[in-house]
């Protein structure tokens, strides 16, 4: 037997359809600095300070540490564990337009 797949939107207040339905990635500030490692194209491991105030874009789980994400910062990406991200960190959500905008300027 199957099973019906369900699906639900949400919507927020104060926004119009056209904005709920872009993409939204996952971002977040650093509210503090703390260590990421960034691996070069020999598979070296390099630890890195992240800075206070950086903004760390979520790519996906980190291939190198078992607890941990693939971040992007400054054109970059870098490993760094799960706790430190969700403790040191404030989530904030981005939209595709928004990030286009942003690197845009950036040009």
């Amino acid at each position: 037997m199957t099973t019906p797949a369900l699906s639900s939107t949400v919507f927020l207040p104060g926004t119009n359809s056209l904005e709920s339905a872009a993409p939204v990635t996952r971002a977040y500030l650093t509210n503090t600095s703390f260590v990421g490692v960034h691996f070069d194209e020999a598979a070296r491991g390099r630890i890195t300070f992240l800075p206070k105030g950086g903004k760390l874009r979520v790519v996906g789980p980190s291939s190198c540490l078992p607890e941990g994400f693939e971040v992007t910062f400054e054109k970059r990406i870098y490993h760094v564990f799960k706790i430190d991200l969700m403790t040191r960190s404030t989530l904030v959500f981005e939209t595709v337009k928004a990030k286009r905008r942003a690197m845009a300027a950036c040009a």
